[in-house]
This record gives C-alpha cells, sequence and structure tokens, in this order.
C-alpha cells in the first residue's frame, strides 16, 4: 500500500504484480549495454471510491516499442495506436486501465517527458489515473515512485521513492519458480500463460485433411497405396532390385559433396578464419557470473570469430521464460551484457553470424 501525504488517493500494489514487472524491466535493461533500454505500458486493476478513493494494481500490460529514436520509451504513430488498442480492449475486460508505468533509464531524476504527458492525457484522462515509475540497477534494488494528478497536473518528478523488490517491501522472498528442467514445453501458438491464438471448441467438427498434391512419379509404378489392395505392378525382380540399391552409392556421393560444399562456404564466408588454427577461431569463451543482484554473461571480444562477426543473438532461458537479445557489431564489441535473472538457473546459448551461411554458438548454464 502506498499513500501521498495529503493526497485522498492510495495505491494498493499487487505484489505479484512487483516480481513479474521488476523482471521485465530488468530484461529491458539488459537490452543496451551501459545504459538500458527502456519498458512501459498499461497498469490494471480497479479503483474503489470512497472516504479514501483506493487504485488496486493487478495486472499490467507492455506496449512494444522498437527504439527508433534510441533506448527511451517513445513511441512512433503506430505504437501509440497499439498502446490505445491495448487500453481499449483492458475497458472490456474485467479489469480496467488505471494508470500508466515506465522503466526510467535517463539521467537526472524520475520524470515524466513530455510524450509521456502527452500519453497520459490522451489515454488516462481519469483524475484518480496514476503513472508508474521505475530506475533499474545493475548491482543494487531498484527504485520506483508514484506520480499522482495534483490540481488536475502531475508533478514535476516523483515525490517519494522506494525499492522496487517484494523482500525490501515486505521482508519476505518472491515464490520460487520452476527451473527449466521442471517446466513443460511450451504450446506452439502460447506465449507465457496467454494464448496468441484461440483454440477451436471440443466439439467443433474436425477440419479435412490438406490436400496433398500428387506425388512426382518416377516411372509407371509410382503413386499412393489406396485403401484398396493394389495389383502388385508388373516389373521384373531383378530390375526392382537393381533399381532400390543405385541409390546407395548415390547418396553417398551426395553426403561427401555436400560436406566438400559446406567447408567451401565456410571458407569464403568467414575468410578470417583461414589464418586459425585448429578451432581456436570459434572459441567464444561464454561465461556467466553473479554480479550484485544481476547477472553478467561474458564473451571474448577478441575471438576471431566475434572480428569476423556480422550479427549476433544471446538466446536466454530463464526459468519459463526464453527471450532473445540481438546482437550488433558494437554489442559484440563490448563482450558483455548484464541481466537480472528470475530463477535459480539461467542458460545462455551465444550464437554468431560470420557470413549467410556460417554461425558459430556456445552454450553455458549458471545455476545458484
Amino acid at each position: 500500500m502506498w499513500e501521498a501525504p495529503g493526497n485522498k488517493l492510495v495505491v494498493h500494489l499487487n505484489l505479484d504484480v512487483v516480481d513479474r514487472l521488476s523482471a521485465e524491466i530488468q530484461r529491458g535493461f539488459g537490452l543496451v549495454p551501459k545504459r538500458g533500454a527502456e519498458v512501459g505500458g498499461v497498469l490494471l486493476g480497479s479503483v474503489e471510491a470512497g472516504e479514501k478513493t483506493i487504485v488496486r494494481i493487478e495486472e499490467w500490460k507492455a506496449v512494444a516499442c522498437e527504439y527508433g529514436r534510441g533506448p527511451s520509451f517513445l513511441l512512433s504513430g503506430v505504437e501509440r495506436d497499439n498502446l490505445a488498442m491495448v487500453v481499449e480492449s483492458a475497458r472490456s475486460s474485467g479489469l480496467k486501465p488505471v494508470g500508466f508505468y515506465r522503466s526510467h533509464t535517463r539521467d537526472g531524476a524520475m520524470t515524466l517527458g513530455e510524450e509521456d504527458l502527452e500519453l497520459v492525457s490522451q489515454h488516462f484522462s481519469d483524475p484518480n489515473a496514476v503513472v508508474l515509475l521505475v530506475r533499474p540497477f545493475a548491482t543494487k534494488v531498484s527504485q520506483a515512485g508514484f506520480l499522482l494528478r495534483e490540481g488536475g497536473a502531475f508533478p514535476a518528478e516523483a515525490p517519494s521513492e522506494f525499492p522496487f523488490r517484494r523482500n525490501e517491501m515486505t521482508g519476505e522472498d518472491a515464490p520460487a519458480r520452476r527451473s527449466m528442467y521442471e517446466r513443460k514445453p511450451r504450446q506452439r501458438g502460447t506465449r507465457g500463460d496467454e494464448e496468441m491464438f484461440e483454440r477451436p471448441a471440443a466439439s467443433a467438427a474436425p477440419e479435412a485433411p490438406p490436400y496433398l498434391p500428387p506425388m512426382p512419379t518416377f516411372g509407371a509404378s509410382a503413386g499412393y497405396a489406396s485403401a484398396e489392395p493394389a495389383a502388385a505392378p508388373a516389373v521384373d525382380a531383378p530390375t526392382k532390385a537393381r533399381g532400390g540399391w543405385m541409390w546407395f552409392p548415390l547418396s553417398f556421393i551426395f553426403l561427401v559433396l555436400g560436406v566438400a560444399l559446406g567447408f567451401q562456404a565456410a571458407l569464403t564466408f568467414a575468410p578470417e578464419l583461414q589464418q586459425s588454427q585448429g578451432t581456436r577461431a570459434f572459441q567464444l569463451n561464454l561465461s556467466a557470473g553473479r554480479n550484485g543482484d544481476s547477472l553478467t554473461v561474458r564473451w571474448d571480444r577478441e575471438s576471431t570469430a566475434i572480428k569476423a562477426a556480422e550479427k549476433g543473438v544471446l538466446e536466454i532461458e530463464d526459468g519459463e521464460e526464453t527471450r532473445l537479445l540481438p546482437l550488433d557489431q558494437a554489442h559484440l564489441r563490448e563482450g558483455s551484457v548484464i541481466y537480472q535473472n528470475t530463477s535459480p538457473t539461467v542458460k545462455f546459448r551465444l550464437v554468431v553470424y560470420m557470413g549467410s551461411k556460417v554461425t558459430v554458438n556456445e552454450t553455458v548454464e549458471w545455476a545458484q
């Protein structure tokens, strides 16, 4: 529960929201070295009128940002439309939009920018709407602050700050999450606990099997087997045997040819690796270690593979969550990324692209 002196509005913040939103903010913070990327979205809940108005924050919905103007949460026209859709869809559900949230990685005090004020004014005009700003840190607990309207306008900055973590709020730890070994495989078409596509009703009639085009024929005997037993094709047994055994030497020739072409492609698309000996050119020396409240993932930025790379991707399996962190050449040259984990076991896989057909990857697992 949060309450500002002299204000008749009280905020009740669900601790489960704190746990999950904190993890999402830290993931954004780890996307960009040094400063981190901001994330933002809509706070969902309810408003109870009384002697003191109670704003209950029970859920949140992120709004995607492609960071066309840097790591700040500055939305394009299409992204603003997406935020409007989130607000409108929430109004037709059980929870209503009660405010706006954003992480704050900019210099200076936690304040609302001009674009923040435009968004809040346009989509959160209710006088009881709240704004939550959270400043993440790499080595200490994130700090948060609520902003409430005073005389119809939001103050210049958050009047007070508080630690944005369950343990500092209540003295209790967040519920333990299952490790990636205990989780169930995620169903295709889902994201987290939400269905991306509506599942058909159990009573719905099964769909007709997809149409299959005729198979290409190689001789008069080729075709599909039907439900009725078909007559045996009139082919001499010796001829059939010779045709079947012919594929074995051909398959071996194709295999050798494929290996040779693959090796030649590696030399073509990664010329810098030709001067390296053995497998040392492919060593990334990926490692992960604890750094305060976060994990630091490191790789050898002097590696020949890193120097020859055009781009990369860091795959992160953290409990039931899986994220892909794109890395350009500048990020690969940094040699490290800071990541805030939410489970006791995290698996990192760095994939480096040195051309359209050549990749190098290494995997490391961190366990508490």
